[in-house]
């Protein structure tokens, strides 16, 4: 009242995000279901090819789900449930029916080159998104969340982008789990791919860690 503010609580949307919310729960994830189901119903009286349908999938299915993709790890039930929505549009159109898929959704979502029809595997999608977090916080750690995270975890997570042993510190919250985790998510071949795929510039030397940082050639 002395402010005259409206008291609100946790999660609260904001630009479009659930903040407060825990992206490990599915209801988080219901309003991305809603849109994608939603958006089926309005080409319910239309026809679509199937290349047409291949179209759709990648321009408009696979793309609803970005900006949460870009915030929070996705869970499996939810992938799963999204592929579901997606494979039966592509074999079934818009008849309501459940029709035969004959080709695994794994190989769907090869490129057109190596077999498949080039459909986004969004689980992929979702783990790219991811690490960009990690790769800004070393290029742009200057910026005030990464500020914030340094103040919170400790400077050392801006100068290695092997941040596993980071992610168990006290009172981590769950985004900050799912990044410090990445390379570990099943169906992802080899330890940290992520910090199997970088390279820093030495410079003066001042940010390396001569005994724990890997070298070229290990």
């Amino acid at each position: 009242r002395f402010l005259n503010c409206k008291l609100g609580e946790f999660p609260f949307i904001y630009l479009g995000l659930p903040v407060g919310a825990n992206p490990r729960l599915e209801r988080t994830w219901k309003p991305v279901i809603e849109v994608l189901q939603n958006r089926l119903h309005s080409w319910h009286n239309r026809y679509v090819s199937l290349g047409g349908r291949v179209i759709l999938i990648n321009s408009v299915l696979a793309s609803i789900p970005t900006f949460y993709l870009s915030f929070m790890k996705m869970p499996v039930k939810v992938w799963k449930k999204i592929v579901s929505i997606q494979r039966k549009f592509l074999w079934s159109g818009n008849s309501g029916t459940n029709k035969i898929a004959w080709v695994s959704w794994a190989d769907i979502c090869r490129k057109k080159e190596c077999g498949g029809l080039g459909i986004r595997n969004l689980r992929l999608v979702n783990i790219s998104l991811l690490t960009k977090w990690r790769w800004r916080l070393l290029s742009t750690h200057d910026l005030l969340w990464a500020k914030v995270l340094k103040a919170k975890y400790g400077a050392q997570i801006v100068t290695t982008p092997d941040l596993r042993r980071w992610g168990d510190v006290k009172h981590s919250s769950l985004w900050w789990k799912d990044i410090c985790r990445l390379g570990e998510l099943k169906g992802i071949e080899g330890g940290d791919w992520c910090w199997d795929i970088m390279r820093k510039i030495l410079g003066n030397g001042a940010a390396t860690k001569f005994w724990l940082d890997t070298w070229v050639g290990d």
